[in-house]
């Protein structure tokens, strides 16, 4: 499966099970394409998604320890942007009271 078919799928959603299950490489191709669009979308949802994409591959065995590794000290930094777009997004919409 190509990372082509990864983005007509829902960014809010990682596409775990069966693809990923045999090829791990593929969490590494999404999370790569994700990267790419972030910069133009800005989104929350996007965030999120990307956090548990590195979360994803962090935790598999089967991902050279040197990526696992990177991929585990990035999930946090991506769970604070995802946060950081949602209060961005509150505050334009009038949602925060100064």
């Amino acid at each position: 499966m190509s990372a082509h078919v990864f983005a007509s799928r829902p960014a809010a959603v990682p596409a775990e099970g069966a693809e990923y299950d045999t090829h791990p490489e593929l969490a590494l191709a999404a999370v790569l394409q994700m990267l790419s669009r972030f910069p133009a979308r800005r989104s929350p949802v996007l965030a999120q998604a990307i956090a548990r994409h590195f979360d994803m591959i962090g935790r598999d065995p089967r991902i050279p320890a040197c990526v696992r590794e990177c991929a585990e000290r990035l999930v946090g930094d991506w769970q604070a942007y995802a946060l950081l777009g949602e209060a961005a997004s509150e505050e334009r919409a009038g949602g925060v009271l100064h």
